[in-house]
């Protein structure tokens, strides 16, 4: 499927939900969020992200009967997520991801890049002030610990492999693609200068690594593609060439320790 054709597709689905929640009065508004909001990068993957903003007396059934969703393929799974939200999967694949809440309740949740496609009167003020909160909220956030960081990423490399030289490989994944993984991204993200072109995601900093920083972002990819002893050595060689030089307190004994003891000398 070609962009043009996941961004028609896209839109006519959401013309789709917005002709049939325009019939209900108890409606309010209708909030896109993610690639729905920043055009841009809709693609074929792209999910419906959205706020469904309703009355407060109605907000639980409208979570627990989606007949107010357009007609189409068959629902195949509808987990709840939280107290708002749920997670749909259509049949032919599509994604919904969406909180439906009260106008108040709405007021109170984070908006970072969001567009109102379906608004009675209030939303799309009370969307300007969840954004601008959002915004204050994001550039008040404590910087990350960066030299606490440094140390738990090399520990836990060295653990991870442990774990897999064991025989526990379930464990190793974990602590070298998730745990490690996590620490390496807070230490780049802290670090290595982005791309100013990139549409970054300041409620989820983890999100478009390979945009945001192209070069570290393919080798990082790259890395996590390998067995797990192979991705270990592959993300601390990275640590090595990326963060060391910009991290005063890089724990260069412990990261020698962790290359020794792996016998990756």
């Amino acid at each position: 499927m070609t962009t043009v054709d996941a961004r028609a597709r896209f839109d006519a689905w959401t013309d789709a939900l917005v002709a049939r929640i325009a019939q209900r009065p108890e409606v309010v508004g209708l909030v896109l969020l993610g690639s729905g909001a920043e055009r841009a990068r809709l693609d074929e993957w792209s999910d419906h992200d959205f706020y469904l903003v309703v009355e407060p007396d109605v907000a639980e059934r409208y979570r627990q009967d989606l007949s107010w969703l357009p007609e189409g393929p068959d629902i195949v799974l509808c987990p709840r997520e939280t107290g708002h939200g749920l997670k749909v999967v259509l049949a032919d694949g599509h994604v919904l991801e969406f909180a439906v809440a009260s106008l108040e309740d709405v007021a109170t949740f984070a908006a970072h890049h969001w567009r109102v496609v379906y608004d009675t009167g209030p939303v799309t003020s009370v969307l300007e002030a969840c954004a601008a909160r959002t915004a204050h909220e994001i550039a008040a956030r404590p910087a990350p610990d960066l030299p606490r960081a440094a140390g738990l990423f090399c520990s836990l490399l060295l653990i991870g492999v442990g774990r897999a030289r064991r025989g526990e490989l379930v464990a190793a994944n974990a602590h070298v693609r998730m745990y490690a993984l996590g620490e390496l991204l807070d230490l780049v993200g802290a670090l290595v200068p982005a791309d100013p072109a990139a549409l970054r995601d300041g409620l989820d900093p983890r999100r478009r690594v390979e945009d945001t920083f192209p070069g570290v972002g393919a080798r990082i990819g790259a890395a996590l593609d390998q067995p797990v002893e192979d991705c270990a050595r592959a993300l601390l060689g990275i640590a090595e060439d990326v963060v060391a030089p910009r991290l005063p307190q890089w724990p260069a004994a412990g990261a020698t320790t962790v290359r020794r003891t792996l016998g990756w000398d």
